[in-house]
């Protein structure tokens, strides 16, 4: 693909986007749904707000990619979605956030070098992807099924337009494949609960978490290690392994594999720092 993949990706993305109107939220089956669903859902549409934090991070991060900036503006409006259909679908409840305590959930992510922080959520969208249809399968109300099949969905489209940029960040600069390999090993490693890109103390400018800020949070820890079996998270082992292997030309099958690539990249590498800007 020559050109601003911006261009592509919006027109890729169109095509198959969803409408809030396609779903029936006046069907919704109220007695289907417990207690413990609705709260779920509540903290899950609180950790969909994290976006907002994440934009703002990648604008400033990428500040030197024009093509990548113009992307954020189709990410973050489809993930704000995601956060907005969640909301809708707890009003049928008379359940959703209060809209006047947003404000206490906002963060600022520190500053990290992008070719660290393009390969993370391009793990983190794969790993969701995966848990949201996870829950569409498990999910105990149809419409619900049907809310996070959608965002399922979005969320590999997301993966596939991340894996588009490291790919033509590559073409540029190889040694690009350190940062990417690296970061992806870190992503597969020791996965326990939440791992997302956005949500951890060492990310904030202040040293509290998004999900320090949102009440109810670690009930949903617990309930997305219940949920989602080990083979959900081997099968995106074996995406991002084969995605790697052919970005390097290495061909991978495990974490040791992985591992050995990093080892002999840093072996390779030259003694100069990581790029400070991403390529234009």
């Amino acid at each position: 693909m020559t050109g601003p993949l911006y261009d592509a990706l919006y027109h890729r993305l169109e095509k198959v986007r969803w409408n809030m109107s396609d779903i029936p939220f006046d069907t919704v089956d109220k007695d289907a749904v417990s207690e413990e669903t609705i709260e779920f859902v509540r903290v899950n549409c609180l950790m969909e707000l994290s976006s907002l934090y994440a934009t703002r991070m990648f604008l400033r991060d990428f500040q030197g990619n024009v093509d990548f900036c113009q992307f954020m503006s189709v990410w973050y409006f489809e993930e704000m979605r995601h956060y907005l259909i969640l909301r809708e679908y707890l009003k049928v409840f008379d359940a959703e956030p209060d809209f006047e305590s947003l404000e206490d959930l906002d963060t600022d992510l520190k500053p990290s070098p992008w070719p660290n922080t393009l390969a993370m959520h391009w793990c983190g969208e794969l790993r969701l992807g995966r848990w949201y249809l996870q829950w569409s399968k498990a999910a105990p109300e149809r419409v619900l099924k049907q809310i996070y099949k959608y965002i399922a969905d979005d969320e590999f489209r997301h993966a596939q337009a991340y894996e588009d940029f490291m790919e033509r960040a590559l073409q540029k600069d190889p040694s690009l494949m350190l940062p990417f390999a690296n970061t992806s090993k870190w992503m597969l490693m020791n996965p326990q609960g939440d791992k997302h890109p956005t949500t951890h103390a060492e990310g904030s400018a202040d040293g509290q978490s998004v999900t320090d800020r949102i009440d109810g949070y670690d009930d949903l820890q617990q309930w997305i290690q219940q949920s989602v079996p080990e083979e959900v998270e081997r099968s995106l082992e074996t995406r991002v392994l084969k995605t790697l292997s052919r970005l390097s030309g290495t061909e991978m099958k495990s974490r040791s594999d992985l591992v050995r690539l990093t080892l002999r990249l840093q072996a390779e590498a030259p003694s100069t720092p990581a790029p400070s800007s991403p390529p234009a």
